[in-house]
């Protein structure tokens, strides 16, 4: 069985020393939101040449190995099959293929491709970002971005915090889940097997169990945190002080070049 947590890549940090991971939180946030825009900003597949060439470029000089990002589309395969299959065989149009009632057309297979494109995009910049970006990094990224709307009362620290804890608990919750998974199994469960209905309810003695974990680990947690002086709403100091690099300007001059190809693009081409 495959270990659920090595599967699962979205929200792990990949460590390195390269010129994607010393280069500053804030600004590859500020990229990666880009660049998803720029995503739903496409209208035809081709209008995605701008963001994969980009991105081809970050995931080289990151030197993170293509089987990480392989794996991190692994979790989103079944949508991806799905929604091919959708598309190819139920969009009408100009028919290039036909067996009984079954058809594939054009328009389908057009449309199939676009989609695809754009779940492997935001797939592989998302993993990109938090491969390259350590979980403490990220979430004071995340409470830099949102400082504007604290002067409104929204509480951005606690906010990016929360984000940072949650990404940062899914491989734990995978292990978790892991590990009840083979102590069932050991114990006689057949987990998985049968009917879809015996299916769901052999994983509810799993959810018991794993419910109680995460509640204990949330707790622990919080009990950690005020040990070490955490209070919700009080000024909060940061160890490493992050400058602005030659790097930087060169990941937002290569996003504002991505997306601004892009709308270009859709504009008048």
């Amino acid at each position: 069985m495959v270990a659920l947590s090595r599967s699962f890549v979205l929200g792990q940090h990949y460590p390195g020393t390269s010129a994607v991971h010393q280069s500053g939180a804030l600004v590859k946030l500020v990229s990666t939101i880009a660049l998803m825009i720029g995503v739903f900003v496409a209208t035809k597949t081709v209008q995605y040449i701008p963001i994969v060439l980009l991105l081809a470029v970050g995931i080289g000089v990151s030197r993170i190995p293509l089987r990480f990002f392989a794996r991190g589309l692994k979790p989103i395969l079944f949508l991806i099959v799905l929604t091919v299959v959708v598309q190819v065989f139920f969009t009408p149009g100009t028919v290039i293929w036909q067996f009984w009632f079954v058809r594939i057309t054009r328009e389908g297979l057009g449309l199939a491709g676009f989609i695809l494109c754009r779940l492997v995009l935001l797939t592989l910049v998302s993993v990109l970002l938090t491969a390259s970006t350590s979980p403490i990094e990220l979430t004071d990224a995340v409470s830099d971005l949102l400082k504007p709307l604290s002067h409104i009362g929204v509480p951005s620290a606690e906010i990016a915090l929360v984000m940072s804890i949650a990404m940062r608990f899914v491989p734990t919750i995978l292990e978790e889940t892991e590990r009840i998974i083979r102590a069932q199994v050991s114990r006689g469960a057949r987990i998985g097997e049968g009917s879809l209905v015996v299916r769901m309810k052999s994983f509810i003695p799993i959810l018991i169990p794993l419910f109680v974990s995460s509640f204990r680990r949330a707790d622990d947690l919080a009990v950690a945190m005020e040990a070490r002086g955490f209070r919700v709403g009080s000024p909060r100091t940061r160890y490493h002080a992050r400058h602005f690099q030659s790097f930087d300007a060169f990941i937002l001059l290569g996003t504002a070049a991505a997306l601004s190809g892009v709308i270009l693009w859709r504009l008048f081409l």
